[in-house]
């Protein structure tokens, strides 16, 4: 028989981010005890943001920015569980078609994508809803977990941190991207076949994407009757939109970058001044320049992005086989990242999705546990 008193936590979760943070709420509402790993040094995964060096506020997103409540009944039932508001994207005005250094650009109206909105205070919001409605000290940064191992009694999990510490569970539920939790974990014993090559197999959403932000002092291209929208087939910025705060501030720009990882790696430092010329040119010689510029290459995070995804044409991940959705190791192994969900996989909702249902699962094989220890 086994004491349950020796386990860390009835449950340990890997991974910080959207599902993580959720599957551990939804558990922690089901009076399991649960501890959250999280290799980086802030809760968030993808969901990353830029603050205020003077008080440390939210400022604009450099991960997800938008959701779709609408037509996204997981998000709409979240905002509302965690009082989160929302706002409709800023899409009045014309759309700046750029063609390039040397050319003038066009303006003309460009259609939104309905129902598009943003959160008030960003996806950040989530997160920190999400890490204050746990029990303190459920998170823990810093620690990287570098080992997986699972019996018919337990779940032990290795950590690379400053005390080479172990803990046990009953069960661990890994949130991390697939291709990650494939890669960098080593399993004891090895996962099956059929789950390892749908973990290899499964593309990252934004591993190979780079984002930015541009902050001005307030949304001037509103007055001339802008959106903020910028479409280009020059570059470096592909895609942009206005992603000013909902009464117009904090003044940003968003954007994706349109270069691929070995370009972008290339240009280094260069390419913010090339983002700067492509705004100027843009916006018009007499604009104001951006008082910052912010890139997020989540090409270079190894907790997100494996050699593979930086070797494949970008693509949106589909619906993955079953066997990410299934439990394994008799019920002591779970994965409940964005890209195993079955609705919306990769984006905010699919993290959400994945959580509801390992949680629900946890709870069914946790029922059984108990029953065999007792």
């Amino acid at each position: 028989m086994v004491d349950r008193h020796l386990y860390d936590a009835d449950v340990i979760i890997v991974g910080a981010g959207i599902s993580g943070l959720a599957t551990a709420l939804l558990l922690h509402e089901q009076d399991v005890s649960v501890r959250v790993l999280e290799a980086n040094d802030r809760p968030g995964g993808r969901v990353h943001s830029v603050f205020s060096e003077k008080d440390q506020s939210y400022l604009a997103d450099l991960g997800p920015t938008w959701v779709w409540p609408k037509y996204q009944p997981i998000i709409a039932h979240w905002l509302d569980k965690l009082g989160l508001e929302r706002f409709p994207q800023y899409e009045q005005g014309n759309a700046i078609l750029d063609y390039g250094p040397g050319t003038s650009p066009d303006t003309r109206y460009l259609p939104g994508q309905d129902g598009s909105v943003r959160i008030n205070g960003g996806p950040q919001a989530i997160i920190n809803r999400l890490v204050a409605a746990l029990p303190q000290n459920t998170v823990r940064l810093n620690a990287l977990v570098t080992s997986i191992a699972t019996t018919p009694d337990d779940v032990t999990l290795e950590i690379d941190d400053e005390h080479q510490t172990t803990l046990r569970s009953q069960s661990a539920v890994v949130t991390v991207p697939p291709r990650i939790a494939a890669q960098n974990i080593q399993w004891q014993p090895d996962l099956p076949v059929s789950l390892k090559d749908a973990l290899d197999q499964t593309p990252t959403w934004m591993a190979p994407h780079a984002k930015v932000v541009a902050l001005y002092d307030k949304p001037f291209w509103r007055e001339r009757g802008l959106s903020g929208r910028i479409a280009s087939n020059a570059g470096p910025i592909g895609e942009a939109h206005d992603h000013c705060g909902p009464d117009g501030s904090p003044a940003a720009i968003f954007g994706f970058i349109g270069l691929s990882h070995t370009d972008r790696t290339r240009l280094g430092e260069t390419l913010e001044k090339q983002i700067y010329n492509q705004l100027q040119r843009c916006f018009g010689g007499n604009s104001p320049q951006p008082n910052a510029i912010y890139i997020e290459d989540w090409g270079m995070s190894p907790t997100v992005t494996s050699p593979r995804d930086l070797s494949e044409p970008m693509s949106h991940p589909n619906v993955r086989p079953g066997v990410l959705r299934d439990s394994h190791a008799d019920g002591r192994l779970f994965f409940a990242g964005a890209e195993t969900a079955q609705q919306s996989p990769g984006l905010i909702e699919g993290a959400f999705n994945a959580a509801e249902r390992a949680a629900k699962d946890i709870i069914t094989s946790r029922a059984d546990f108990l029953d065999r220890i007792a």
